[in-house]
């Protein structure tokens, strides 16, 4: 897409100009003046200043450049936490206001719930205020400038290109068509729904229903109100676990995997270390003397929740945790 040169737009005429053509009943120069609107937003986080050039064309809105990352369960796989923190941590100090919320698992059996997880983070991502929301699993290994990169392109709908390192099915394709890496922004029929970079309007016209089975059907859904979902092939992303492909398992290998699978949900420790070769002397990040948990900073550690059987919502420090907590008379 070529480059718009800003400075080339029509500038508007002059008070001198506009007093040189009769037009002196257009000068708002009170603020009685018949054409005078009060426009007033107490927008939350960054101003409308941190849009650049992009404040031209965009509407009004209470939290600019606002993102809301939404993870689909808290199952991380090895390494995806501590580089998603890294990635929270550098898209701040871009000018960008970040929120996290890792989406509550409600399977019963492992990943019969994904529809449902990914429409309520949609929801929540919408009614909460948010410009943009992220939408991701736990095996992704994202860079630190990541998402930065996909919203520089300001499209309702990117991805990255992703890479499957683990490739338990070689050759299988995780987009159609299949994409090489190094060529821009390209449109797509279909692709992998692990890294999802939204517009929330966008979910203005998806109903729940849209985000139940596989990536066509999904990319039918946009298609149905006009939107393609567009890959960022110079930004790539690593997965460290291949797609399920269960109708390709054998039958008592796929009751195993769910067995496995479903065991570890229950039972096992997140994994939310800090990168191997962190040193907290000269490192950036937090790691919780409570837990070991790793954190983009300090202050993203005071902003934990407590959600589980019998569990009340608690806010403050992991240090503060309270494994005691009393049972929520409400559950």
């Amino acid at each position: 897409m070529p480059k718009i040169d800003w400075g080339d737009m029509p500038v508007p005429p002059s008070k001198e100009e506009l007093e040189e053509r009769g037009m002196s009943q257009y000068l708002i120069d009170r603020s009685t003046h018949p054409d005078y609107y009060v426009s007033n937003w107490p927008v939350v986080g960054a101003d409308r200043r941190v849009l650049g050039a992009k404040a031209r064309y965009r509407m009004p809105h209470i939290n600019y450049q606002s993102v809301l990352i939404t993870v689909i369960s808290n199952r991380w796989l090895e390494g995806g936490w501590h580089r998603l923190q890294d990635m929270i941590r550098f898209t701040e100090k871009q000018g960008f206001h970040v929120a996290l919320e890792e989406v509550d698992d409600m399977s019963v059996m492992p990943g019969d719930a994904i529809g449902i997880m990914r429409a309520c983070a949609a929801m929540l991502a919408l009614d909460s205020g948010f410009e943009w929301c992220l939408m991701l699993d736990t095996d992704t290994q994202l860079e630190e400038d990541t998402l930065v990169r996909l919203l520089a392109h300001d499209r309702p709908i990117v991805y990255p290109l992703i890479r499957d390192i683990e490739n338990r099915y070689p050759g299988a394709p995780l987009s159609g068509p299949i994409l090489p890496r190094g060529q821009g922004l390209q449109p797509v029929t279909w692709a992998t729904m692990c890294c999802m970079l939204f517009n929330t309007k966008i979910f203005n016209c998806l109903s729940p229903y849209a985000w139940h089975g596989h990536d066509y059907h999904f990319a039918q859904c946009l298609a149905h109100y006009g939107h393609r979902i567009m890959v960022d092939t110079d930004t790539v992303v690593n997965v460290s676990r291949s797609p399920g492909r269960h109708p390709m398992k054998p039958w008592n290998e796929l009751w195993k995997d769910i067995e496995v699978s479903r065991d570890k949900g229950l039972h096992e420790d997140r994994d939310r270390r800090p990168p191997p070769d962190f040193d907290p002397v000269f490192g950036e990040g937090y790691v919780s003397p409570h837990d070991g948990v790793y954190w983009a900073d300090e202050g993203s550690a005071a902003r934990w929740r407590v959600n589980g059987p019998n569990q009340p919502h608690k806010q403050g420090t992991t240090d503060d945790l309270d494994t005691n907590t009393e049972v929520d008379d409400a559950n």
